[in-house]
């Protein structure tokens, strides 16, 4: 185990002893290498898979002001897949619906209060980072018609690349794809569009703001 590892098992003890006993209570998520912390649970189906690659996977006591209470659901067929070590911030919902995919890249950060729901096929990279409430659904719940009364499709998979910086409060729909090292700002809304490479986009709906740019944790 490394200094960071028990630096952040002593923040979350810290901020409520409870906590040194909450990850044992989940002995197979702890022996997998994946920490819960605060009350936060996984509820899987038997059908689903919960994949994970070499690092850890904390969940809970991200910061120190925020005790909400969040949760991952994975139903029958499912996959989540975790490509390294991720941090999950309280009271952030992570759902995958049957039969769909959620990939979270390694080094990816999603603050409290975000919610993923994936009714196909949401991919995020590595090194992203996604700020509070932000809102990520590949899908509408419900079913719209065309002019001559055709169904929309209902779901489109969302691919958002590596060292992507999602600004709080922020809402990705269906469809969207937003390349390497761009940047959306907070509040923005985009629905089916494509961000291109270290761009700025902000606004509902968002439009580029500035090129070339780069962002630093």
């Amino acid at each position: 185990m490394l200094p960071k590892d028990l630096a952040r098992i002593w923040k979350a003890i810290r901020y409520d002893p409870r906590n040194l006993v909450y990850p044992l209570r989940h002995p197979g998520r702890l022996a997998s290498g994946i920490y819960l912390f605060n009350g936060n649970r996984i509820l899987q189906h038997p059908g689903a898979r919960i994949e994970k690659a070499a690092g850890r996977v904390q969940f809970g006591c991200f910061w120190d002001f925020w005790r909400s209470k969040g949760g991952i659901v994975v139903h029958d067929g499912a996959c989540l897949r975790f490509q390294g070590e991720a941090v999950i911030g309280d009271g952030a919902v992570l759902e995958v619906h049957p039969g769909a995919l959620l990939e979270i890249g390694a080094g990816t950060t999603i603050n409290p209060g975000s919610r993923i729901i994936a009714l196909e096929e949401i991919r995020i990279g590595a090194d992203c980072a996604i700020s509070w409430e932000v809102q990520i659904m590949d899908g509408d719940y419900h079913r719209l018609s065309g002019p001559e009364g055709n169904p929309e499709p209902a779901t489109a998979s969302i691919h958002i690349a590596d060292h992507v910086w999602i600004g709080a409060r922020s809402l990705i729909l269906k469809g969207t794809r937003i390349e390497a090292g761009a940047v959306v700002g907070a509040g923005s809304v985009i629905a089916g569009k494509k961000v291109p490479a270290r761009t700025v986009v902000a606004g509902n709906p968002a439009r580029t703001v500035r090129e070339n740019a780069h962002w630093e944790r």
